[in-house]
């Protein structure tokens, strides 16, 4: 057999026969600990914020001002509902200041027409 044809034979293996374990030849290397985290995350990420009843924008704003003056960490949920109907995630964090038209949440800005409730956390 000469270079020529032995090239040929393992360019064509390559192209056509060989098969790339890809994910499955990795699995063994991650830790216990690792998986659970990323089930962890994927469980966050994919859940639906239970919808809380709708507050008067005076009550946000003095609730955030508060949390605001005493280093509070609060959850702000929005009324803005994605295209399943379902409302958008929450936003938990301190207060990080405030404009004309809205608040900074860790450094998320929500307009405060946008606000639907405001709990601060324990």
């Amino acid at each position: 057999m000469s270079d020529a044809e032995f090239s040929k034979m393992i360019n064509n293996y390559f192209q056509n026969d060989y098969r790339v374990r890809g994910k499955v030849k990795w699995n063994g290397y991650f830790l216990s600990d690792h998986t659970s985290a990323l089930k962890r995350e994927a469980q966050a990420k994919n859940a639906v914020p239970v919808k809380l009843p709708m507050m008067s924008l005076t009550d946000c704003q003095n609730i955030l001002r508060h949390a605001a003056a005493n280093y509070e960490f609060v959850t702000v949920q929005q009324n803005i509902e994605d295209t399943d109907g379902n409302l958008v995630p929450n936003t938990t964090g301190l207060v990080d200041g405030f404009s004309d038209l809205g608040v900074y949440i860790n450094e998320t800005y929500i307009a405060f027409e946008n606000i639907r409730a405001v709990v601060k956390e324990e």
